[in-house]
């Protein structure tokens, strides 16, 4: 046998011979005789062994050829003979080899066998693969989606591949390569191997396969080691990585394997160089090979970093790339390679260098310019400060770096930033508490101390901050290079002088500020001067060797330079020679440890340089210490903006950011603690629990003590809570402590405590304590009402006694506690329980009402008001006839306030003066509580007692039903009407209807305008309203107009009647507190009685313009509620709520975009107002500025997003350029064009109307907006649409153009002209000057009138429904007979329509709003109803004002606006 057989690269290549002593098939058989052939190979099997196959090829190749059309049965025969001849062939192989001097013949014919018997099997197994991945095209027709694979093979083929695996494997570990001559196998035998591994690798099922991934690296390792495998691998393991996503991980693990197992580490430098050699760009387009070396790389990272740390240099050219994918993939294998390899004390200064490299470059990626790799930089950060690998002068370094990303854009890169700084605070070297003022406190202490321990002489204490071994380490070499160039060159040296009047101590300082500037060579040249001007200083002769120093004699550095050396390194250090080695021993030493190990043993000499190191470090350390902890503080404002964030993840981590914060002491900490209360009430439920679960971790789990020590720090954890705390934070609070009780955080034996500290029978328990513990008593009695009912005569024996009449605070939120026994919320309606009501005699009416009467002139008590307040709802709420302990309150007060007013006229010779008077915050509260009871009798009759009535009837209803059911079938029979109605349930409806007529009745003729109490106080309200010269105290006018609102909202008649006195004093009141609570007060009066209002909307809208901050916030947050709750009609005016976005004050601009952010919620509601706030606001008398306009327009047309509502506006607002008056209104209609977004339709309609802007585009700001247009609409798709835009283009630019060239042209005209006009007086009587002038002047008019002509024609061919749309229709004028001569006709004249720019809504038709804006032109009088006559301006002052209306003690009440009901007489 002397052929060869040559593994081809096809299979039809061994049909053909290409070279002498080639094997080729010759013997091809059918697909029907490949059965029979196989089964006779297995008898010579068995007869002649497995070099069979060297005679029998061509039947296993025909098996290869044939192998979709032949049945499994004999796949399976084949491949079982040929798994066999490789298993007993491989034997023979093995003692083959054993032998030295290998046979030339039997070698060859051993080695044919190999490749025949490998070359088979690896094509056979591709073939299963192949057949086994390939997807079926028979679907099964049940709805289970599972897929049938092709292949009919009758055996396992997972299991087998694996079997196949370790087949192949044995000769390949065998020294095979001996078979060739000489011995080095062929490449592509390798390749055959290797080829069939990495197509066994391409399926997944493979991968996830553990035994087959772990036997084919194994095979791959040794095709790697023992065949020269490794550049081919390299190529083969990148390509598969840009085609297979699933193989990242895998692929990491076989080149993990092979380099720890098999010890070919060249691999890693191959694969690294292949990947680094790739162009950036591609690597951006190909998403999917880009996102599988980038999982490559970080897995090889973490699997064997210290292998590829010399070969990071050719990656990181990607951190540079386009592809954001690299960068995040560089900076996860940066990490781990600082992490694994570079961390730790044990660094040589070669290996910190490149640290220090790797960190400057996370730190630049911590500004990249993509989000995804911001979040992943301080990812990488936030991992390694975890495991304690940042080095402490990084921290300094990094710290402002990431507050800076707080602010960040992006939510990802700001809840990574959070975690970092979170984590930062955790792992700090510094301390357990970092309250900066404690540690200030503690380093002015320690640096007094310092000063005190100075020498006289020796270096000095140089000021600053100092530096480190790392800093001394990067300067190290340079410094000694200066050296030792300073020494070969001591004759050429500068000699420095230094001045007299400097000491040692400025030299030593001005050295390490050359030392730190990088100036060697001068700080050498000023240290050597030092020398000789003070040789005998103990600096320079006293210079112990260091460790370093010591390091420094072992490599053979000359004494001087070492000397030298060590010398300027204790300067730039600021530590003294003498202390060098104590501070190196003192290092990473806790600095209290330092204080308290003081040796008695030393010298006295070193004992006080020791102790004075310490303390230098001790300084040192609170000086970082107060710096880190001032770097925090200054975070916690900007985190506690993302408190408020739409985003869940910045809250989420700000709330767990400030329970660290909290836990560590941060200063101000408690201003996020406190912002995240209101968080309690968010509609995302996580957001909630994770502000339960804050403060139940910081309130209610204190630590060590018995149980009563605990539920005392949980009681005073919650006290501490309401001190200073606003009402907002009180109702998140209330509904926090409610979740504990509910869920049993609060211990029983904390709720006793707190009862205790109520009734202060705690010992040192203050005032303050005590109204926090009421306050969280009445709280947690919103979960368990017992805690109150049980108590209810604790709470009026203290809280409504003695200590009541000095503090009505305590009575206030006594009052409080008890309203928790009337429940929350509207009666019940449908129940039998009768609601729970106190006889009114009770005492807790009895002591509120001696409360309150004793207290009202206690005038050093300013809470006097909302304690009367909370004690007139706790008497309706509880008491069974509230109006007479009201009434008589009242009279009380009454009767108190006439016995001090006669106190008051009795003059000092005891007569008495004729004008009786009293405080005015007296009668402040007189009114104020007279206001609150008006309020709670409107509540009383409308809610309360129409839930009882109706309780009551369904009580009745609930006990006839019984009787009801028992009527006999001739009563349901009959035909009276009254029967039928109680059969249908109609009787009790309609005396529901009596009674709530009857109770409407009351509370509109004779709750505040019948005879009553509350009606003897009316006269005096409007008095104090209508009178402020007489009344000038403004508590008392603030008190009165709120009292005033109070019964308005109690009778539509009396609000009808007083609606003009308050309108008055909403816009002339000069006290912006009366201004901002009237308008509130109008907000619930238009709730409550909105047509009465209606016509008053106009007087809402103006105060949008107000003065004051407080009025113009208030008045945005009434309308918007108004406008959302359709309780105001969105008008024109609605412009006025627009222009708030651009208010100075930042939170008024964001209610106004939080405003018509909510109204695009409504449907087209921000479509319809469109037109109108665009007409208003590009009107030049609005005065609006076109940067204003823009700021404005460009948030709104982010809501006009469906295409059919931008194809109308784009029609309206091309119409509305012919109206426009000035240069401004153009800029800002094609402004709001370029906002638009354009589909196919939407340019078409912009170039139907291009005759409607063809004038107006030589101006440069127009054109630049449309091509601003043009730009979006070459983005569409359609070809045909892009040869369309491109001709809109043409003519754009070509209108452009000519415009220019026109106003070029008229501008030298009138530049000609106007020099004419100026000429000498000498020339103007020269007929040569007059023919001149006359020529420019009509030069410039030609070709003004050519201008305007031509424009007026292009006008008219363009639109010829021109005339119709600027024009009224013909009418008659009237003519003043008076004014004319007798005989003139009546003349008809055509009426045009403004200029204006007036867009139609949907709404409103154009002719009405032509209409309208005509009316605006013509001056408007009204007539003074007092008098008859004609005074101009009557119209309702819509501006702000002061307080110049008053006049003569009354005020200059506004006119009624048309459609109001009522008097308008002055009151």
């Amino acid at each position: 046998m002397s052929f060869e057989f040559v593994i081809p690269l096809q299979q039809s290549d061994l049909l053909k011979a290409t070279g002498t002593n080639q094997y080729v098939v010759e013997d091809l058989c059918a697909s029907r005789q490949i059965a029979d052939k196989v089964f006779g190979c297995k008898s010579l099997m068995r007869n002649e062994g497995p070099l069979m196959l060297l005679e029998n090829f061509d039947i296993f190749y025909s098996v290869l050829r044939q192998f979709k059309d032949i049945n499994s049965e004999v796949k399976e025969m084949a491949w079982e003979l040929l798994i066999s001849m490789c298993r007993q062939q491989t034997q023979n192989v093995a003692s083959y080899l054993e032998d030295d001097q290998l046979d030339s013949v039997s070698s060859h014919r051993h080695l044919n066998f190999v490749k025949m018997n490998l070359y088979l099997l690896s094509q056979m197994a591709e073939a299963f693969e192949t057949d086994a991945t390939r997807p079926s095209s028979n679907i099964a027709s049940s709805n289970k989606g599972g897929r049938k694979k092709t292949t009919n093979i009758g055996f396992d083929w997972d299991n087998e591949r694996e079997n196949f695996i370790n087949i192949i494997s044995q000769p390949i570990h065998l020294d095979i390569y001996r078979l060739w001559d000489p011995p080095i196998a062929e490449e592509e035998f390798v390749n055959l191997i290797a080829n069939c591994c990495y197509k066994l690798l391409e399926n997944p099922v493979t991968c996830r396969n553990k035994t087959s991934r772990d036997a084919i690296f194994n095979l791959i390792g040794a095709l790697v080691k023992r065949y020269n495998h490794t550049l081919s691998a390299s190529l083969k393991f990148t390509q598969l990585l840009q085609h297979f996503e699933h193989l990242s991980g895998p692929l990491a693990e076989a080149i993990a394997l092979i380099t720890t197992n098999f010890g070919v580490k060249n691999i890693v430098n191959e694969i690294l160089r292949e990947i680094g050699s790739m162009d950036p760009k591609d690597l951006a387009r190909d998403n999917s090979g880009t996102r599988s070396y980038a999982a490559f790389l970080v897995e090889l990272a973490e699997r064997i970093p210290t292998i590829m740390l010399p070969s990071i240099s050719v990656l990181l050219c990607h951190l540079d790339g386009e592809s954001y994918t690299m960068r995040n993939s560089m900076l996860g294998v940066i990490g781990e390679i600082v992490l694994q390899v570079l961390s730790g004390d044990t660094l040589d200064s070669k290996a910190k260098t490149t640290r220090d490299q790797l960190l400057d470059k996370l730190e630049d990626h911590i500004h990249d310019v993509n989000a995804f790799t911001r979040s992943k930089a301080l990812q990488v950060w936030l991992r390694m400060c975890n495991e304690r690998a940042i080095p402490l002068t990084r921290q300094r370094e990094l710290l402002p770096l990431v507050i800076g990303r707080l602010q960040d854009k992006s939510s990802v890169v700001r809840k990574s930033a959070v975690q970092l700084l979170t984590a930062l605070m955790v792992s700090n070297p510094f301390a357990a508490k970092l309250s900066v003022i404690e540690l200030q406190d503690s380093l002015d202490k320690e640096s007094k101390k310092l000063e005190e321990m100075l020498p006289e002489e020796g270096i000095p204490n140089i000021p600053g901050p100092v530096n480190t071994g790392d800093d001394w380490e990067a300067i190290e070499t340079e410094v000694i290079k200066a050296i030792q160039e300073s020494t070969e060159e001591s004759e050429d040296m500068e000699n420095v002088e230094i001045p007299e009047s400097k000491d040692i101590k400025s030299i030593v300082a001005e050295i390490r500020k050359l030392l730190e500037a990088r100036e060697f060579d001068n700080a050498l040249n000023l240290l050597n001067a030092a020398k000789e001007a003070w040789s005998d200083h103990e600096m320079f002769n006293n210079t112990p060797p260091t460790d370093e120093d010591i390091a420094m004699e072992t490599n053979n550095m000359d004494p001087d330079v070492e000397k030298m050396c060590s010398l300027l390194k204790s300067i730039f250090l600021g530590f003294t020679p003498l202390a060098m080695n104590s501070a190196n021993m003192l290092v990473g030493t806790d600095p209290h440890a330092l204080i308290g190990g003081r040796s008695e043993g030393d010298a006295c000499q070193n004992s006080v340089v020791n102790e004075l190191t310490k303390q230098q470090i001790l300084v040192q350390y609170f000086k970082d210490c107060v710096a880190f902890a001032s770097q925090l503080q200054e975070a916690v404002p900007i985190i506690c903006q993302q408190l408020g964030s739409k985003a869940t993840t910045d809250v989420m981590e700000a709330i767990g950011f400030f329970v660290t914060a909290f836990e560590f002491g941060i200063s101000n900490s408690m201003q996020g603690v406190r912002g995240m209360m209101a968080l309690v009430w968010s509609k995302d439920q996580s957001v909630k629990d994770a502000v339960v679960s804050a403060y139940h971790r910081l309130y209610l789990t204190p630590k060590g003590g018995n149980e009563r020590s605990r539920s005392m720090a949980i009681v005073n954890n919650l006290t501490a809570l309401t001190v200073g705390a606003t009402i907002g934070e009180l109702t998140s609070l209330e509904e926090l402590v409610v979740q504990f009780v509910k869920s049993n955080d609060i211990p029983k034996q904390a709720i006793q405590l707190l009862w205790e500290r109520f009734t202060m029978k705690l010992e040192a328990t203050t005032e303050e304590e005590s109204r926090g513990a009421i306050i969280i008593i009445g709280m947690a009695a919103g979960a368990d009402i017992d805690i109150v009912r049980s108590n209810v005569d604790v709470l009026v024996g203290t809280g409504l006694g003695p200590r009541a009449e000095m503090d009505f605070t305590l009575a206030r939120y006594t009052c409080s506690a008890l309203l928790k026994l009337a429940g929350s919320g509207k009666p019940k309606v449908m129940s039998s329980e009768v609601p729970f009501r106190f006889a009114s005699s009770h005492a807790i009416f009895t002591r509120l009402s001696d409360i309150l009467t004793q207290g009202i002139d206690n005038l050093k008590d300013s809470y006097w008001q909302p304690f009367a307040d909370q004690a007139v709802n706790t008497i309706y709420r509880l008491s069974e006839h509230p109006d007479s302990v009201c009434g008589n309150i009242l009279k009380k007060l009454a009767t108190h306030i006439m016995r001090i007013a006669g106190e008051d006229s009795v003059n000092d010779e005891g007569m008495e003066s004729s004008n009786a008077s009293c405080p005015a915050a007296v009668l402040s509260r007189f009114l104020g509580f007279s206001g609150q009871v008006a309020l709670q009798q409107l509540v009383h009759l409308d809610v309360m007692v129409t839930s009882e009535l109706k309780r009551r009837h369904y009580v009745q209803e609930k006990a006839n039903g019984s009787e009801n059911r028992n009527k006999t079938k001739t009563e349901n029979e009959t035909n009276d009407p009254g029967a039928i109605e109680d059969e249908l349930g109609l009787t009790g409806a309609t005396a529901e209807d009596a009674e709530s007529e009857y109770i409407r009745k009351i509370c509109e003729s004779e709750s505040v305008t019948g005879p009553n109490l509350l009606s003897a106080v009316r006269p005096l309200l409007v008095a104090v309203c209508s009178n402020p010269s007489k009344y000038k105290d403004p508590s008392l006018r603030t008190s009165a107009c709120l009292a005033l609102a109070k019964f308005m909202l109690v009778s539509s008649e009396f609000c009808d009647a007083h609606l003009q006195l308050l309108f008055t004093v909403l816009e002339k009141s000069p006290e912006e507190v009366i201004r901002a609570n009237t308008i509130i007060a109008i907000g619930d009066l238009t709730f409550r009685f909105p047509n009465l209002i209606e016509p008053w909307t106009a007087n809402l809208y103006a105060r949008l313009r107000d003065e004051s901050v407080h009025v113009r916030k208030n008045t945005l947050m009434v309308l918007t509620h108004l406008i959302l709750n359709d309780m105001v009609k969105v008008k024109g005016q609605i412009s006025e709520m627009a222009t708030c976005m651009v208010d100075t004050e930042p939170r008024i601009a964001a209610l106004a975009k939080l405003f018509f952010f909510e109204l695009s919620k409504k449907g087209n509601a921000v479509y319809n107002v469109m037109p109108d706030i665009i007409s208003r606001l590009s009107d030049p008398d609005c005065g609006l500025p076109e940067e204003d306009f823009r700021t404005i327009m460009k948030y709104l047309f982010t809501f006009i997003q469906k295409e059919r509502q931008s194809e109308s506006l784009v029609e309206k607002l091309c119409h509305r350029f012919r109206a426009t008056r000035t240069p401004v209104q153009v800029r800002d209609l094609s402004y709001c064009l370029s906002m638009l977004n354009y589909s196919e339709k939407g340019v078409k309609r912009l170039v139907e109307n291009f005759a409607c802007f063809s004038d107006k585009l030589a101006d440069v700001e127009v054109f630049s907006c449309f091509q601003t247009i043009l730009t979006k609409a070459k983005k569409l798709t359609k070809p045909e649409l892009k040869v369309f835009v491109e001709d809109f283009e043409e003519r754009i630019t070509r209108c452009h153009t000519k415009g220019v060239e026109d106003d070029e042209i008229v501008a030298k005209a009138t530049k000609a002209a106007s020099k004419l006009k100026r000429g000498g007086s000498q020339n103007q009587s020269t007929p040569a000057a007059s023919r001149q002038r006359r020529t420019a002047k009509s030069t410039a008019k030609s070709t003004v009138k050519r201008t305007t002509r031509r424009g007026r024609r292009r006008q008219q061919k363009d639109s010829d429904s021109e005339d119709d749309e600027n024009t009224m229709p013909l009418r008659e004028t009237a003519v003043d007979p008076a004014n004319c001569n007798p005989g003139r006709s009546v003349r008809k004249t055509r009426i045009r329509k403004p200029k204006g720019v007036i867009l139609s809504s949907d709404e409103d038709s154009d002719e009405e709003e032509v209409l309208q804006s005509m009316l605006t032109k013509v001056p408007r009088f009204g007539l003074d109803e007092s008098t008859g006559s004609e005074t101009e301006n009557s119209a309702p002052n819509r501006g702000p004002t002061t307080a110049s209306g008053y006049k003569k003690g009354k005020r200059k009440l506004l006119s009624t606006p048309d459609g109001a009901r009522g008097s308008s007489s002055r009151l």
